[in-house]
């Protein structure tokens, strides 16, 4: 099958490279007079490889919302949950079946809130109860619109965390939570700062590999 790029970058570079990017699209990068015959070559070439990482990201299940959120499904600790649209002033959760009700009027702006306003109940709470067990004190916890991590750890122990991880699995925040207070005690990725990561949570590595998959969720809302 032929492999079309979703974006060429052409600039003063002597070599042509091929990424996949965390939506799963093809990015070509290529010298400035590289023509489009040899960049389709090239991705000819690339194309076992190119069809190897789009099927895993592809695997995650994950789509961006088009221009109308109504009927998407978003991810709430990591169950999906339908948007519906309707006429009313709140935003409503129906836990049993799954559905998230949101104003029609502002909806993105009034779904952002509604995220941002339980994500730092839920991260404030548990990374609580999670410092009590490990025996650590640390600054402060608040929520951050970060779309390349999800969550940080400052100098002064000043924890901020993505409000998107709200969309992950109970699992996989607690693990982030983790990683964050492990930093307060190792402000770098040393091997002292894993080993204290595995004592507290020995199948991190399965919830860390659940992030990298669906680095996407980062640039959802």
């Amino acid at each position: 099958m032929a492999i079309f790029p979703d974006r060429v970058v052409r600039s003063k570079r002597k070599t042509v490279s091929v990424s996949i990017d965390s939506l799963g699209q093809v990015i070509v990068r290529a010298p400035l007079r590289y023509s489009d015959e040899k960049i389709a070559a090239f991705l000819a070439e690339k194309e076992g490889w190119i069809l190897k990482h789009k099927r895993r990201i592809d695997g995650a299940g994950i789509r961006l919302p088009e221009k109308s959120l109504d009927g998407y499904r978003l991810l709430l600790l990591g169950e999906e949950h339908e948007i519906v649209l309707y006429d009313r002033a709140r935003v409503y959760l129906d836990k049993d079946e799954k559905r998230l009700f949101v104003p029609r009027e502002n909806a993105e702006e009034r779904l952002r809130r509604f995220l941002k306003e339980n994500a730092k109940r839920i991260f404030t709470q548990a990374t609580a109860a999670r410092a009590d067990e490990m025996g650590i004190a640390y600054k402060s916890v608040s929520l951050s619109s970060a779309t390349t991590r999800w969550g940080s750890c400052s100098g002064d122990n000043a924890l901020r965390f993505s409000y998107r991880l709200l969309y992950a699995p109970k699992d996989v925040i607690d693990y982030v939570i983790v990683h964050e207070l492990c930093h307060v005690l190792h402000h770098d990725h040393s091997a002292a700062f894993w080993s204290a990561v595995e004592g507290v949570l020995p199948d991190y590595k399965e919830k860390r590999k659940w992030l990298k998959d669906r680095g996407a969720l980062l640039k959802i809302l």
